[in-house]
């Protein structure tokens, strides 16, 4: 790296000759006029000129420090930056090595079982991967749930994600363990009975509830004595799904009249101090802007808020168009509350207007689903 450094006074070959002696190497040399040169001369040796320099009674200025000897200062004047740069790469390493969520797929009624077996390994947001072994939690959740007829866990960056396929008609949902019955894991009415083993306690046409026994762990022997057995089996029942959702039938709007304040705020990251004050408007719709103090290396900044005086106006909706919108919601609600795919076989919707303020409107989804769970 070099320096060019113009150099003014009288008899400057004696100069470039010191110079020599003394062991400060000039790459190049060029006589502007009788009393002016610029040399060239490696930045390390720089300082030892500027010395000569005054010594000797020449005076000196640098004319260009060279692409490198810029940065090296550029970095010298940010050095305080370098610990932050450090400390943001050992953060972001960190992150990719530990778990900050947990999302599970597909598991429909098995989800909150789920999440309880996270919660009873310790797997949760804020643990190492390093921590957790996949397939061994791969084979504890498929003992924990054998009504799933498939389990997957896989990492999406820095999330667990957990995909599973419970059994479907034509699988057997057993139930580990003798005697142990299979119940209803959501309410419906019962369409279709398989069983292969067990004792049916609910037929075709029958409404049951979450939590009632479906097939018992029990069969009658040839004695007729009840001897516990393996509940299997399948229920399929009409299920229903509700959402409820209102509509204001007034539709309020603003304008802004013109009229504007701004209050400034200086602030650093230990403090804020207010350099000019606005009091707000009772209506009013307010802008945030944020400018950095240009020149200073400090983390200064300003907080520009403008306040937008407002009128506001209230008109009445069509009762027909919020009733249809309270509906799209409502429908909206209770498809979220459905599989995803879900044939829906019938839809009820009711309507309501509350204080002639607001249109009310609850829809009720019916559609198939597999009811039959175990109990925990």
């Amino acid at each position: 790296m070099h320096v060019t450094v113009k150099i003014e006074g009288i008899n400057l070959e004696k100069l470039l000759r010191i110079a020599s002696e003394e062991g400060i190497w000039i790459a190049r040399a060029t006589r502007i006029d009788a009393r002016g040169m610029t040399v060239r001369v490696r930045a390390d040796q720089a300082a030892r000129l500027y010395t000569l320099c005054e010594r000797c009674g020449w005076t000196h200025v640098t004319l260009d420090e060279g692409r490198f000897m810029r940065l090296a200062r550029f970095l010298r004047r940010r050095i305080a930056f370098a610990p932050g740069i450090l400390l943001g790469i050992l953060l972001v390493f960190l992150s990719s090595q530990m778990i900050l969520s947990v999302r599970v797929e597909n598991a429909r009624e098995n989800a909150a079982e789920i999440r309880r077996f996270f919660e009873q390994e310790g797997v949760h947001p804020g643990r190492l991967k390093a921590a957790f072994s996949l397939d061994e939690l791969r084979a504890k959740l498929s003992h924990r749930l054998p009504g799933l007829s498939h389990a997957a866990l896989r990492y999406a960056g820095s999330t667990l994600v957990c995909d599973v396929q419970a059994a479907t008609e034509g699988e057997q949902l057993s139930v580990s363990g003798d005697g142990m019955d299979i119940v209803a894991t959501q309410s419906g009415i019962v369409k279709k009975i398989w069983v292969s083993s067990g004792t049916p306690q609910v037929v075709p046409g029958q409404a049951v509830h979450k939590g009632q026994v479906l097939i018992s762990g029990q069969e009658r022997s040839e004695k007729g004595t009840m001897l516990p057995a393996k509940a299997q089996g399948q229920i399929t029942a009409r299920v229903f799904a509700g959402g409820e959702a209102k509509v204001s039938l007034t539709q309020t709007r603003s304008v802004e009249t013109g009229e504007t304040r701004t209050r400034v705020t200086l602030a650093t990251p230990w403090s804020r101090r207010v350099v000019r004050d606005a009091q707000p408007f009772d209506s009013q719709d307010t802008s945030r802007e944020i400018q950095r103090v240009v020149g200073l290396y400090l983390p200064v900044w300003r907080e520009i808020e403008t306040y937008a005086r407002t009128q506001v106006f209230v008109s009445p909706r069509d009762q027909g168009d919020c009733a249809s919108m309270a509906q799209g919601a409502a429908e909206k609600i209770a498809r979220e509350q459905c599989p995803p795919d879900a044939l829906i076989l019938d839809k009820w919707v009711n309507y309501s207007m509350i204080d002639n303020e607001f249109i009310y409107a609850r829809v009720v989804l019916e559609y198939e689903a597999h009811i039959a769970g175990r109990i925990q």
